[in-house]
């Protein structure tokens, strides 16, 4: 008895060996190929050399005018507002129309010596009353960065005005600036005058 349940046993297990040898591959399945993983480096001479694409120059520096708004006040050659030497700026600039002051934390990065600016008048700095008032005066000429201010200034520039009635009547007012030039050395940001040069205003030529 124990001899035939032995031999029910392996007739089993044959069978299950069987059926999963059948179902693990697909009948009449040819044996996969052996492909042998073998590159051989070839090497070929042209008669002309191929053509490349050239490769894009690196663009050094901003590709457009930068464009911020600083809080904007006024002053005038008085000792009271600057120093002992009124008319002498901190780059040792003639004091003119068209020249501007600029707070300590924009000269160092954004507004160096030298720098060219075109400006917008956006109104009083609180509320922005009567935008546009000093356009037509600010379209006349480009403004040069010549002066700094006290070092408790930030965000802030200052237009230098000939006389002290005008400098009151400015205000504080909100200005938007365009950078024209980075700096005194720096290519023309500006495409009209790159293309027709830059004439500085007679006040400027006077005072160098």
């Amino acid at each position: 008895m124990a001899h035939r349940r032995r031999a029910l046993a392996a007739t089993l297990v044959a069978l299950v060996i069987a059926q999963t040898l059948a179902f693990s591959a697909p009948k009449g399945a040819p044996p996969e190929p052996v492909v042998a993983l073998e590159l051989v480096p070839t090497v070929e001479i042209l008669a002309a050399p191929r053509a490349v694409e050239p490769t894009p120059p690196v663009v050094v520096g901003p590709v457009a005018n930068p464009v911020f708004t600083v809080r904007a006040t006024a002053y005038n050659s008085l000792e009271s507002q600057t120093d002992s030497q009124p008319f002498i700026t901190a780059t040792g600039t003639r004091t003119s129309w068209g020249i501007i002051a600029v707070s300590r934390d924009l000269l160092g990065t954004d507004l160096p010596y030298g720098t060219l600016v075109r400006l917008t008048d956006l109104g009083g700095f609180r509320y922005g009353r009567g935008a546009g008032t000093y356009q037509a005066l600010l379209d006349a000429n480009l403004f040069i960065v010549e002066d700094t201010m006290h070092p408790r200034k930030t965000g802030q520039i200052d237009l230098w005005f000939a006389d002290y009635a005008s400098a009151v009547a400015w205000g504080v007012r909100r200005l938007e600036v365009e950078v024209v030039r980075y700096g005194r050395d720096g290519p023309f940001l500006d495409a009209a005058i790159a293309e027709h040069g830059f004439r500085a205003p007679a006040t400027w030529l006077a005072s160098r």
